[in-house]
């Protein structure tokens, strides 16, 4: 029984090994943009203790948003990288890709309105601009 119960721990452990740098990265990747954001908001340390979980929060509903089409273009880069993709998978790429797009404005607009509890407009539309900075 006792092999066996290390044997599970094992698995897990390894499985979690394989799965956790892309977690990992993209935790990486989202911290570094609430840095890059923080910083350039200028806020005082009162307000950003209150911005901070509203932008986290926001910048992990819009990673999820776009997982869906980040997942399916990682699955399908040879075939992209090669030009060979179906007909087929270029309508599943550009109708991922719109089901994604369709939802970002209601989900912009949905934390704008939540910036906005302790940000002025300016600083939430500035913090919205901010976020969609490319930082690479």
């Amino acid at each position: 029984k006792t092999m066996k119960h290390f044997m599970h721990i094992a698995v897990m452990f390894l499985s979690l090994t394989v799965i956790s740098p892309s977690f990992a990265q993209a935790g990486k990747k989202r911290d570094t943009r609430i840095a890059y954001v923080l910083k350039n908001l200028r806020l005082k340390a009162d307000v950003q203790e209150k911005f901070k979980p509203l932008l986290e929060a926001y910048l992990k509903e819009l990673s999820d948003l776009k997982d869906p089409y980040k997942a399916l273009k990682d699955e399908l880069d040879d075939a992209i990288m090669t030009n060979k993709l179906t007909a087929e998978q270029c309508d599943q790429l550009f109708e991922t890709k719109q089901k994604q797009e369709d939802k970002e404005p209601a989900l912009n607009r949905k934390h704008y309105a939540k910036f906005k509890t302790v940000l002025t407009a300016q600083q939430a539309y500035k913090a919205m601009k901010l976020s969609d900075d490319k930082l690479e």
